[in-house]
């Protein structure tokens, strides 16, 4: 596969969460690109869970994929991907790293840039970054945005919710501290409480409270 190539069908997995397996079933046929909105289908005969999969996707991939498609034979895969997708992602990543440290400006920042797990198929959770993680990072990114468990159940195409949140979302120090930010003040007046009416405070009340 060319570069461009590459870059399409990694884009394509993040922007529709399909396996190695579905993706490599994709026909120009697959896409319907001028739907509102745009759709990607996966055939039933290659799903995971063997139904007709039609995906939703942003306009700004379609709008990607458009020309690109132009180019494709009908009929014919629109990827022409390898049996082991793993190895598209260990060359690239290992192209992108490479770059990534000779960008350095000195030799001391290229040699922390190094010690890093930057772009690194393995990180330093002892994670790795093969093909399925593509599927993993966008189910995340449907969670870390907001959406409703239920409506990132469906475009996961999970059968239980507990399997997108449990297994799938990697929540992100981020994504907890963004939480923990909307949450109101603990100093902050409590607005709209009701509290009982005891009539106005005596004297020997206010003296004990420094009031």
């Amino acid at each position: 596969m060319t570069g461009p190539d590459r870059a399409l069908l990694y884009r394509v997995a993040v922007g529709t969460g399909f396996r190695a397996n579905e993706l490599r079933s994709l026909t120009p046929e697959s896409f319907d690109l001028d739907a509102h909105p745009p759709t990607v289908t996966v055939e039933a005969a290659y799903s995971k869970h063997r139904r007709r999969d039609e995906q939703p996707i942003r306009r700004d991939l379609a709008d990607l994929l458009g020309p690109w498609l132009a180019t494709r034979r009908p009929g014919k895969p629109a990827f022409n991907m390898p049996d082991k997708p793993v190895k598209l992602i260990l060359a690239d990543l290992a192209a992108a790293r490479e770059a990534w440290i000779e960008e350095g400006r000195s030799e001391d920042e290229q040699r922390e840039r190094r010690q890093t797990t930057f772009l690194a198929y393995w990180d330093g959770a002892n994670r790795v970054a093969d093909f399925h993680a593509l599927r993993h990072t966008y189910i995340s990114r449907l969670v870390a945005s907001g959406a409703n468990i239920k409506v990132a159940q469906e475009l996961a195409r999970h059968s239980s919710p507990t399997l997108t949140l449990g297994r799938y979302a990697h929540v992100q120090l981020v994504d907890q501290t963004r939480a923990l930010d909307a949450l109101p003040s603990i100093d902050a007046p409590r607005a709209n409480v009701a509290t009982p009416w005891h009539g106005p405070p005596k004297a020997g009340r206010l003296a004990a409270t420094g009031t």
